[in-house]
């Protein structure tokens, strides 16, 4: 099992700072995390940084042995070749990664609660997660759902993991198609939570075309705080076919976070309220599962507010982790079809 933080907040000292005020750097450093189950937290350690990628120390020799390779790696290099070997080498059924980017209002500190959260729902759930890549960027507003001075944050946020992915592609090529390393089995999945699909989007916007490559085999959109016409022709998420075998957008159209966001960015609706603006732009891959009327929450926040289902509502979390194993979209159990709609799913009421 291995957990590590991606940020682009400001580091200094050999600690990330969390002051509530930071904003989005355009660099990004690693960090492994520790769990400690005793006191139900999450420490972390940076990984020192390189400039250089370090990827050629993965062809200089194919008999090489691991520790070897990885005692030469720094920042990212090091993350991706320790990741690879613990999925290459798990003999657990499954061994998947998920890589997830956190939303809006969000510290250091409760990022790492976050993970910690992440874990124990399903890494140690139902799920066939084993391994957790968190982004934690900036977006740490003045007040709880104000929303305000965030845009930036996000885009730079997005730009950085654009070049992440563009060294995850060299990262591929050095290693397996240069390399000749064996491949594993394993599956790496993408989640967004509520604005880190904006910050996806501009990740999408940000990679050129060509370098756009199937990395992930599921995609889960949860809550999302972007522009429902981003699946339009030409847009950002139109792109997420190019990178995934399949998306999933879990939608509540009682989220009142999303409410409150539409009227302190660009007045559009919010993809997480009432899904995309066009249907017909989907492809026969993307769908949507509609929340509203599932089983109530276990937390009073979340039903006052219905933002944070896939860590609140149980049914949410069944239908995700169902997700996550691949089983066809036709037969998870709970969620229905609407008739007129092939790719619109929804949860009927208890």
């Amino acid at each position: 099992m291995s957990i590590y933080l991606i940020t682009n907040r400001r580091v200094a000292n050999g600690k990330i700072v969390d002051k509530g005020k930071e904003t989005a750097q355009r660099s990004f450093r690693v960090a492994e995390c520790e769990l400690d189950h005793a006191n139900e937290t999450v420490s972390y350690k940076l990984i020192p940084d390189s400039y250089e990628s370090g990827y050629e120390q993965l062809n200089i020799n194919r008999n090489r042995k691991a520790e070897q390779i990885e005692n030469r790696l720094k920042g990212s290099a090091r993350m991706f070749f320790q990741l690879y070997q613990q999925m290459l080498n798990s003999d657990k059924e499954h061994s998947d990664t998920l890589f997830f980017i956190h939303g809006f209002n969000y510290s250091l500190k409760s990022s790492l609660e976050n993970i910690y959260e992440l874990h124990k729902l399903y890494v140690e759930g139902e799920s066939p997660i084993e391994n957790i890549v968190y982004f934690s960027w900036p977006s740490i507003g003045h007040k709880f759902l104000t929303y305000w001075n965030d845009q930036e944050d996000a885009e730079r946020s997005g730009k950085v993991l654009g070049e992440l992915f563009t060294k995850l592609l060299g990262f591929f090529i050095d290693a397996f198609e240069i390399g000749g390393k064996e491949r594993c089995q394993h599956k790496i999945h993408l989640a967004a939570h509520s604005m880190g699909n904006q910050v996806l989007k501009h990740m999408l916007e940000s990679i050129p075309k060509h370098k756009l490559f199937p990395l992930f085999k599921e995609v889960i959109l949860l809550n999302s705080d972007v522009e429902y016409d981003v699946f339009d022709e030409g847009k950002a998420f139109q792109r997420l076919g190019a990178i995934s075998e399949r998306t999933h957008m879990y939608i509540h159209r009682s989220d009142d976070a999303l409410r409150i966001s539409k009227y302190t960015k660009n007045f559009k609706q919010r993809l997480g309220f009432k899904g995309p603006k066009n249907r017909g732009a989907l492809n026969d891959e993307t769908f949507i599962v509609d929340t509203t009327e599932g089983q109530p929450a276990t937390t009073s926040t979340e039903k006052w507010i219905d933002h944070w289902g896939y860590l609140h509502r149980p049914d949410v979390i069944a239908d995700i982790n169902h997700v996550l194993h691949g089983m066809d979209e036709d037969d998870i159990p709970v969620r229905k079809k609407w008739n007129e709609s092939t790719n619109y799913f929804y949860f009927p009421k208890p």
